[in-house]
């Protein structure tokens, strides 16, 4: 049994991470920076202490006796931010962090990072050993040229000694996820009924896989190595009619140009700067998904056993989830189930 700290414990990823610490018997330490997500953490048994990753406040004591370390609340960049400051600042917060838990000399330190920071290889799925270069040769959306730097910081602190694994997840979805970012995919075609889609594919996992993948880079993961936590590639179109089928509605019926989808992101970015919101298509998702990514994660799955839990699952504990908790409106026709339990029966050994 090892005590474990999760920062970002009431995250997507995180209560995923906590759940599957729990699951193996181990004591956890969930890192948490607002009460108003406290709820993903209700029911379970584990220490919640209060941390600001901004300030350090309260990492220094979170970070006490504790062996291993799930860095999984690193920075993410808000709509409208220059690259070159949001690079400097995810990069300025990650070195303080791992500064911090050096300090602390943890046995393990699990970084989550993106399958963002890999590249599109166009004639095949990409591997760990397609990760972008830092500094960036091109332009890449915010997010990935963000994210990019962030790992770069953290393999940084790996070669001055911190003993610290890469967890690449790809679209994570599943329960749990309280302020959606991959769930925006979801509540798109359940919630909003969008009637159309792009072209364009992209690999996703069930978020609960995820949280098994990190704690099995804890245990068993080579140092300084990353690993993509992925599981099935398919087109949005694809994805689309899954989640149709799921909510028991029409799927998509029109696909849309580029050219016109860039001109709705274009629409939406205004949206959302007048009503101060993140927008629904980012036209850099947009740019982005010209390319698409195919994924391999085999090297997971041999090393780390990682699961691959059907994406249906996922879709239907993602859309259980967003009912029970006021993100969709309940429907008669079919019944969701998302227990909402410590351990999981999907951990397979």
């Amino acid at each position: 049994m090892v005590r474990a700290l999760v920062l970002g414990a009431t995250g997507h990823i995180g209560a995923h991470v906590t759940r599957a610490l729990l699951a193996e018997g181990h004591q956890v330490r969930a890192a948490y920076r607002s009460d108003r997500f406290l709820p993903a953490l209700d029911g379970l048994p584990l220490e919640r202490v209060r941390v600001d990753l901004d300030t350090l406040d309260g990492l220094r004591e979170a970070l006490k006796g504790c062996a291993w370390v799930f860095h999984a609340a690193g920075y993410y960049p808000g709509f409208g931010e220059r690259c070159e400051q949001a690079i400097a600042r995810g990069v300025g917060s990650t070195r303080r962090v791992m500064e911090e838990i050096r300090r602390a000399e943890p046995s393990r330190v699990v970084f989550t990072s993106s399958a963002s920071t890999i590249r599109r290889v166009p004639g095949r799925p990409a591997t760990e050993s397609d990760a972008e270069p830092s500094p960036l040769a091109g332009w890449r959306p915010l997010y990935a040229a963000v994210k990019i730097a962030m790992e770069r910081e953290a393999l940084r602190a790996h070669e001055e000694g911190l003993p610290v694994v890469i967890v690449n997840p790809s679209v994570c979805l599943g329960e749990y996820d309280a302020h959606p970012f991959s769930g925006r995919l979801i509540l798109a075609f359940a919630k909003y009924r969008v009637p159309v889609y792009l072209e364009h594919t992209f690999n996703a996992i069930y978020t609960g896989d995820v949280g098994v993948g990190h704690v099995r880079a804890a245990e068993r993961g080579r140092l300084g190595e990353r690993y993509l936590l992925a599981c099935r590639d398919m087109t949005l179109k694809a994805f689309a009619a899954l989640v149709a089928s799921e909510a028991g509605i029409p799927p998509p019926r029109w696909r849309v140009p580029h050219g016109l989808a860039i001109t709705a992101a274009w629409m939406t970015e205004l949206i959302a700067w007048a009503t101060r919101t993140e927008p629904l298509l980012p036209r850099q998702a947009v740019q982005a998904g010209r390319t698409g990514q195919r994924l391999d994660a085999s090297k997971a799955i041999a090393e780390l056993a990682l699961p691959q839990t059907p994406i249906e699952e996922a879709i239907r504990r993602a859309l259980g989830w967003f009912e029970g908790h006021g993100y969709l409106r309940k429907r008669t026709k079919r019944t969701l189930i998302c227990a909402e339990v410590p351990g999981r029966a999907t951990i397979e050994r």
